[in-house]
């Protein structure tokens, strides 16, 4: 029953390729911006090797060997990653232009992929991926879909989700996201449905997606590497433990100060870092954090930054306040401006905790500068903030 399935969806692929013609494998869907191990496209004319830079159609048919795998930057800025042994089917990505609305359709027809969506999901019904036992309605930023011996394995890691069993003879329809009761989901070839509250071992706790840069599809999506879209969290203010300028926000926590940064540090867009291989940021050189809860100590922070694949693998921090340790884990990827980090896991004391981590590499990818703020879940007057500056062991 697994094997007809995968045959099925690959059958329908191909009738729809005939049926649309070549004249839309011509139009643009993304382009490669990293290709490891066996890559390639195929249209209903071509096979071609994908390599870095290698464009992306619409009707071409991506496929990624053993130990090989795929990123993915689309027309609307999103960000696709794509597992060994995967096979996707694009359909049709259109961003919106002028009255056409945008339109997303593909196909997971093998293995798994992990994306941060663009500008495209107004709704579930512009975003679609169909597999062999379920369709997906994507109203989020950040989803992964996993099939593995007929199962599929689904997080919605930020925004939602919308799921639509297809197996004949089932009709089971829910919802994913980190704001609804499930982040989590298996639907099994049956058509059967778990509901998760931790991640399944086949999904990758936040360590799939590897984007190696955020440089763009053409000039249409093109966007100067300045600090403009740093405003919102990198204002005005007072002095750091170590010496370098801190702001404060509207709620009178510290924050780096976007004219000391300017003026101090060597800012440079994320695509013309010149560092390579595997660096552990592991030494907590400046800091201005500070816990509702009172006096902060046994501070440490540690984050693994490969510029090869231009991701974050893990990165963790544990600092000590009366009411109990703070503790958080997350990871990453390289974004156009600033690192794109996401938290997996927050705790205070016994408290499960929620916060954002932000932050960009300096001095020529020599230090991360950033700032943080987590609250408790059920208790948000309990909090923790602040800015950093992570350097590797002197």
């Amino acid at each position: 029953m697994r094997s007809d399935s995968s045959l099925i969806c690959g059958v329908a692929w191909l009738v729809y390729v005939i049926t649309v013609g070549p004249v839309h494998a011509a139009e643009p869907a993304g382009k490669t911006i990293m290709a490891k191990g066996t890559v390639e496209a195929s249209d209903q004319l071509t096979n071609r090797a994908l390599k870095r830079q290698s464009p992306v159609y619409q009707v071409d048919l991506i496929s990624t060997g053993h130990n090989s795998s795929s990123q993915l930057r689309m027309t609307d800025g999103g960000l696709l990653s794509m597992h060994a042994d995967t096979t996707l089917a694009i359909h049709n990505y259109e961003a919106a232009q002028g009255n056409r609305p945008a339109a997303v359709n593909m196909e997971l027809l093998k293995g798994g992929l992990r994306t941060i969506t663009g500008s495209l999901p107004q709704s579930d019904k512009s975003y679609q991926l169909n597999t062999p036992v379920a369709s997906i309605g994507v109203r989020g930023t950040h989803y992964e879909a996993v099939l593995l011996e007929g199962d599929l394995y689904l997080a919605g890691w930020d925004g939602i989700i919308d799921i639509n069993v297809t197996v004949p003879g089932v009709s089971h329809a829910f919802s994913l996201g980190p704001a609804l009761p499930y982040r989590f989901a298996i639907v099994r070839a049956n058509g059967d449905v778990e509901l998760l509250l931790g991640t399944p071992p086949a999904l990758t706790s936040g360590q799939s997606l590897a984007i190696p840069d955020r440089t763009e599809f053409d000039t249409r999506y093109a966007q100067t590497p300045d600090l403009a879209g740093m405003q919102d969290w990198l204002v005005i203010g007072t002095r750091l433990q170590n010496g370098k300028s801190l702001s404060v926000d509207a709620g009178g926590f510290d924050f780096f100060n976007n004219e000391q940064l300017t003026a101090g540090w060597a800012l440079q867009g994320m695509d013309s870092i010149s560092r390579s291989g595997t660096v552990n940021f592991n030494h907590l050189a400046g800091h201005s954090f500070s816990s509702s809860a009172g006096q902060l100590t046994d501070l440490s922070m540690s984050m693994q930054v490969d510029f090869d694949s231009a991701w974050i693998p893990s990165g963790q921090l544990s600092f000590t306040d009366p009411g109990g340790e703070w503790f958080a884990a997350f990871n990453g990827v390289f974004g156009e401006r600033s690192l794109e980090l996401f938290v997996n896991f927050a705790s205070h004391g016994n408290s499960l905790a929620q916060g954002s981590i932000k932050a960009l590499l300096i001095d020529d990818a020599r230090a991360v500068l950033g700032n943080l703020s987590f609250t408790e879940l059920n208790n948000p007057s309990t909090r923790l903030d602040g800015g950093f500056l992570l350097t590797e062991q002197p």
